[in-house]
């Protein structure tokens, strides 16, 4: 009996675009990008332990808005497949925004590193750089655009206020820690004594003394949160983790429990140690809580993880979580980069998590 997962029906799979026929052209062709595409078939067992690496590169890549890690079906979209001179899988070819009708196949190692020695070394675009970005700089000209969509943590300062000063170096470092995570979070400063004008800013929040810290969900500037607590490194991550779904430690790397979902705890742990057909029960009100916290407008990654390792377990390939895991913890001692190191081990804690709660009839 197969049972089937959809928590997202969507072109978009983590950060990798998975495209069609009708949209391939216009994706690859058109958006005047480098693009390396994935021609794999359903059927096809390297294509499936393909996967998650190239899910990792897409990660890698994804703050570059000049690159992007594609997929496509070719045995269903046959005529892509055939334009492009497929006729095995997977098929990788890079697609150079300076010449896109010669595509470069890919014949090397399949690993998040040798992927991207390839990128560079036919381009010379590398990944986005992993230096601290500075707090983003808030005025009334462009806070509405730099918070749009996204959750702000906002310090509203003067320059001659002794308790901002004080404040700033904790400040920066909080802005460094969360830099990764500026698709999510933004930790910026109103800074009411330099010359951009911020009186709509201060009227809107009614500030009254420096500093004020304001705290912003989904880019809603109406319905502000004023953080009255400690002021310390560890208090102003916490908060921030508490209230964006970020797992950022005092030190800008991921918590020791970045990715676990601990609402779930019990379902899983039940799920995981059940055999193959008590499990295609259990997945169903497994699925349904994981659903559940969409509403709360956060951990998207966790979910689409979750959701994976569900599908592993219900439709195979049954041992993925084993041999996932030790791929995961030989590439944590490889030179990778930072970004690499963090998917790795977000991967990982939920990976374990759910080893840890097999048992015998787990893979009987």
């Amino acid at each position: 009996m197969r049972f089937t997962i959809f928590l997202f029906i969507a072109a978009v799979f983590g950060s990798v675009l998975e495209l069609e026929g009708s949209n391939f052209n216009e994706v690859v062709l058109e958006s005047g990008k480098t693009t390396l595409v994935k021609f794999y078939a359903s059927w096809c067992s390297h294509c499936k332990r393909l996967e998650p690496i190239w899910e990792e590169l897409a990660e890698v890549y994804s703050k570059r808005p000049d690159v992007q890690i594609v997929s496509i079906d070719a045995d269903k979209h046959r005529s892509v497949g055939k334009k492009y001179g497929v006729n095995a899988f997977p098929t990788l070819k890079l697609f150079k925004s300076s010449d896109l009708q010669n595509p470069i196949e890919y014949e090397g190692a399949r690993s998040v590193e040798a992927f991207t020695n390839f990128i560079v070394a036919h381009t010379g675009v590398k990944p986005a750089g992993t230096a601290p970005a500075p707090v983003v700089a808030l005025h009334d000209g462009n806070i509405e655009q730099l918070t749009e969509g996204k959750d702000a943590f906002i310090s509203i300062t003067a320059d001659w206020c002794g308790h901002c000063n004080n404040l700033k170096p904790t400040w920066d470092k909080l802005a460094a820690n969360f830099a990764k995570d500026s698709d999510i979070v933004v930790v910026g400063r109103v800074q009411t004594t330099d010359p951009e004008a911020t009186e709509w800013i201060q009227d809107k929040f009614q500030v009254q003394g420096f500093p004020t810290l304001v705290y912003i969900k989904n880019g809603n500037l109406d319905e502000p949160e004023f953080y009255q607590g400690p002021r310390s490194l560890s208090a102003l991550t916490e908060f921030i983790n508490e209230n964006a779904g970020t797992t950022r430690s005092e030190d800008g790397g991921l918590h020791p429990e970045a990715g676990l979902l601990h609402s779930l705890d019990t379902l899983v742990a039940k799920f995981v140690g059940a055999g193959k057909n008590e499990r295609v029960k259990l997945a169903k009100p497994l699925t349904e809580a994981i659903d559940q916290l969409k509403t709360e407008n956060k951990y998207s990654k966790e979910i689409r993880y979750y959701t994976k390792l569900v599908n592993s377990l219900v439709n195979g390939p049954y041992d993925f979580i084993p041999k996932e895991i030790t791929r995961l913890e030989k590439l944590l001692t490889e030179n990778v980069s930072t970004e690499a190191k963090d998917s790795a081990m977000f991967r990982l804690n939920i990976l374990r998590f759910f080893n840890s709660h097999t048992t015998a009839a787990t893979y009987n």
